[in-house]
Order: structure tokens, then sequence, then C-alpha cells
């Protein structure tokens, strides 16, 4: 297994190595995770805008579809902590014959509500629908880390093979950390 770090706004790639570099007004957050030796996973990070990912409305919806909502205003304060900020979107995909989706993608933020705890966060972002891109995990004291939903395992059109989205989640999500 390779044990990688990336810090949060860093514009180089590199499979299978460590590296390093961030923006300044992100340099202290990093995603830490370990890939397989055997290359049956490799993984492809971007950066996108965090204020693109957050919206008011979903978040309300969401959390009306949960049972625990608060006033859209409330949502709205989230949002604008998010407007000037960067995300990551890491792509970890699986090498071997499985069933598509093949691959599967976690997004790390910014803390920048400062949750102090994980239950609060996944309060605040949780999705009760099947299908959703951004599944609250956990909340560092530095930054918030989401996963994207494998659906129900299988293709819709072959039964018979497991999702590679699962398989790599299965190898990777255990070794996940964000500060």
């Amino acid at each position: 297994m390779k044990k990688i770090s990336w810090l949060i706004g860093s514009a180089l790639l590199l499979m299978g190595a460590g590296c390093s570099s961030a923006s300044p007004d992100q340099a202290s957050l990093e995603l830490t995770y370990t890939l397989p030796d055997d290359g049956s996973v490799t993984v492809i990070k971007n950066s996108v805008a965090a204020g693109l990912l957050v919206d008011a409305d979903l978040l309300f919806t969401q959390a009306t579809e949960c049972g625990f909502a608060r006033t859209v205003e409330y949502y709205l304060d989230i949002e604008n902590l998010f407007k000037e900020k960067m995300a990551d979107q890491y792509t970890f995909t699986t090498t071997g014959d499985y069933a598509d989706p093949s691959s599967w993608i976690v997004t790390v933020m910014p803390n920048s509500p400062l949750y102090s705890s994980t239950d609060s966060f996944r309060q605040d972002f949780n999705v009760c629908a099947v299908g959703g891109d951004l599944y609250p995990v956990t909340a560092g004291t530095k930054a918030l880390l989401f996963s994207n939903s494998c659906g129900s395992g299988y293709q819709e059109n072959d039964e018979t093979r497991e999702s590679g989205c699962d398989v790599v989640r299965e190898v990777i999500e255990p070794t996940l950390f964000v500060e």
C-alpha cells in the first residue's frame, strides 16, 4: 500500500507517490489515503469552487426530506461561507473487471462553518435519498470530507458483477484521513 497525502488547493497530479503543494489560503488542509501497491486503483484530483457545490435550497430540501430542517436563511449562511473557497475532488477508479460505475468520488473542502463534530456536519449536509453526490462522511477541525453514492451496488444491466465504485470505496475509505 502506498500512503498518499495531498494538500487541498494543490495543482499537482501524481499517482503512486506523495506530493504536497497548496495555495496560501488553504495550505493547511490535507487529505491522506492509501492506494494498493498492485495498481488496481488510480486517482485523479481536480479542484472546483466549493461555492458551486454548496447550495442553500438543496441543503434545505435535503434536510426537509430527512426530517430535520432549519430555516432557509440558516442554509444561506452556510452557502455564503463557501462562496470564495475551493474544494478538491478525488476520483478513485478501479482497473479491474467490474460493473460501472467504476469510480468513487471523494470531495474535500474547508471546514468554513467550523463544525466541532461529525454529527453536526451530517445534520446540515445529510442526504436521505439514494444516488447523491455529496454524502457527508466526516468533519475534521480544518476540512470536511464528502463522498458520492455508489448506487445500488450493481449495474442495472449487469446483476452478476459487483460495482467498481463499491470495490474502490471498500479499499480506500478506511484509509482516508482529513485534519
